[in-house]
């Protein structure tokens, strides 16, 4: 029958030989092979609400081969970087990751966003290509890009923006964020494997920044439910689509993660943007339970950077060392409860700023930790308007206002209100209260300002509470006068702080009401167009210095200190300190370090 096919047969027959055996040897070499994808821990967190940083069970968790193929994927020397973080590893997830620096800082090299604040806190793109706004700002379309992969390998799309939306919308996040009022609004349409159209209640101008959390894949974490992820094995196995990857969680004695240590990504390295950047192989983080620990050991030597507010002198007086600062996206500020008398009226509350000599009493006080505020927003942000009303220490003048609004501080060596000639519209104002966190340099502060305020009559008691006190007291209204940090990050619209409507359900703890300035942010959230956006951000900052809506104090400095092997860095914006790592990319070792 196959007569006349015979040589015909005998070819299929040694293709068919061929082909089997090489099947069989790329099988083998898999078997002898892990696979590229992160480690995952043998235990992970057990309670969303835990104080305490998950364990392994492992002495020593296994690298995969993720490190290797970085190193080869690169020519050139192997490089390790080892930087001392302060605190514990929990998620390193991105829904997760502002609640714990720690996991803010490893995640932000791991997962990216749809986009991204760049060196002068601007929106650019990260993973989408193109956006389009409707003349409404009611609608965003926006293109993905069709390059990107995940650090498994796996093709990124518009169902892991779905995704990662759904988990952001879930009312339970609201616990967790306040951007989750926002997402529970916006409605997510897919129009194509890399198209989609976000549709808003109403015009939100700072919407690109919450597009700025980190993306996570979808078939990898498919049908977990966001309570479901708080505790999930990804937390500390994550696959992420950003320049580095984790390479291994490596364990101490009692089976804590003290050192974190992430590999180059060699499918990140293939974008047009990346090439010929990412020189730095491995990035090792070494966790310390404290300050002091991780000042020692860098000064040893066993790692290269440190960075925090905390023990500042001590970083600038780090030998062998270059030293970064930038002041941190954030303003300590002494608001006022606008319900308690005398605050809502505008002249008691410019008296009170202009009988401060804040320059001085912050070095005092404060020291090198800080530098003076004189504006709502901090220097780094682009719409930033220094405003002289915030320099001026003038007591007579702060004296003639209180007369001119018929408010007469009254000490205890002067007669009852009642006795005085003034009148009977005339306030008494002797003594309130002036809340502030329990912290040595915060009550330091706290007791100069009541002794300058002391001079214009006022009796002021300081009481100093913990944190979670202070929270529960602004947020009831159970205060007078309070130093309260307020974190601006890179979004510009300072609504949540400010505006009436955000009295009770928001951050505008005082009740401060002033309608020019509710007019000002409403047009800074309608409006679409940068240069437009920043005038009325920038009128705000005026109207703010006139009406002494509070006291802008101090912004918090961060430091970044590296040894003199790290050549290339800058710290441009600092929405969080994570953004010290955007420019890593142009990174590099003067000398190769051993890990």
């Amino acid at each position: 029958m196959f007569q006349g096919f015979r040589w015909q047969f005998i070819v299929l027959t040694l293709a068919t030989i061929v082909f089997i055996a090489a099947a069989m040897v790329r099988l083998s070499r898999r078997a002898t092979q892990p696979p590229p994808a992160p480690p995952s821990p043998t235990q992970f967190l057990n309670d969303a609400a835990t104080s305490e940083p998950p364990r392994q069970n492992q002495a020593l968790a296994t690298e995969t081969t993720a490190t290797a193929r970085a190193e080869n994927s690169i020519s050139g020397p192997s490089s390790v970087y080892r930087e001392a973080l302060v605190g514990a590893v929990r998620r390193l997830n991105p829904l997760f990751a502002h609640l714990n620096p720690v996991d803010n800082d490893i995640s932000s090299l791991i997962f990216e966003g749809l986009f991204a604040s760049n060196e002068y806190g601007e929106v650019v793109a990260r993973l989408a290509e193109e956006l389009v706004i409707s003349a409404d700002g009611l609608e965003y379309v926006i293109r993905l890009r069709d390059d990107v992969r995940w650090q498994d390998g796996m093709p990124f799309s518009a169902d892991d923006v779905l995704y990662t939306v759904s988990l952001l919308s879930d009312p339970a996040y609201a616990r967790m964020s306040p951007a989750a009022q926002v997402w529970g609004t916006v409605e997510l349409q897919k129009l194509g494997d890399h198209l989609l159209r976000f549709r808003l209640a109403q015009p939100l101008s700072s919407f690109t920044h919450l597009l700025n959390i980190g993306i996570l894949p979808e078939r990898a974490l498919r049908g977990t439910t966001l309570p479901q992820l708080v505790q999930h094995p990804f937390n500390l196995s994550p696959i992420g689509t950003g320049p580095y990857q984790l390479a291994a969680l490596r364990l101490g004695g009692q089976n804590e993660i003290r050192r974190v240590e992430l590999a180059r990504s060699p499918i990140y390295i293939e974008r047009p943007e990346a090439q010929a950047k990412y020189p730095i192989s491995s990035l090792h983080f070494h966790l310390y339970p404290d300050v002091e620990a991780a000042l020692a050991a860098f000064a040893s030597r066993d790692v290269m950077a440190l960075g925090g507010g905390d023990a500042r002198e001590s970083l600038l007086a780090s030998p062998s060392s270059q030293v970064y600062t930038q002041a941190d996206s954030a303003v300590g500020m002494l608001i006022f409860n606008w319900q308690a008398p005398p605050f809502a009226e505008r002249r008691a509350r410019q008296a009170l700023a202009l009988s401060l000599d804040l320059p001085e009493l912050l070095r005092r006080h404060l020291g090198a930790d800080v530098t003076f505020a004189d504006s709502p927003y901090p220097p780094s942000a682009s719409v930033y308007l220094s405003q002289a009303f915030w320099h001026s220490y003038n007591p007579a003048q702060a004296a003639s206002l209180l007369d001119a609004a018929g408010i007469i501080p009254s000490s205890e060596d002067e007669a009852p209100a009642g006795d005085s000639a003034a009148g009977e519209d005339d306030v008494d104002n002797a003594g309130f209260s002036l809340l502030v966190e329990d912290a040595a340099p915060l009550r330091s502060l706290a007791k100069a300002i009541a002794a300058q305020w002391e001079a214009l009559g006022f009796q002021l008691q300081i009481e100093a509470v913990s944190p979670g006190d202070l929270t529960n007291r602004l947020e009831t209204g159970r205060f007078q006068a309070a130093i309260v940090l307020q974190r601006i990050g890179g979004d510009l619209d300072l609504y949540r702080y400010w505006h009436p409507a955000q009295f009770g359900n928001g951050r505008n703890y005082g009740a401060a009401s002033d309608h020019d300035l509710a007019d000002l942010l409403e047009m800074g959230r309608r409006e679409i167009y940068g240069d437009r956006r920043a005038a009325h951000y920038r009128q705000f900052q005026v109207a703010f210095a006139e009406g002494a809506i509070a006291i802008p104090l101090y912004y918090p400095l961060y430091t970044f200190v590296v040894n003199e092997a790290i050549a290339g860095l800058q710290l441009g914006f600092l929405a969080s300190p994570a953004d010290r790592f955007r420019g890593i990319g142009d990174w590099h070792l003067e000398a190769r370090q051993s890990a």
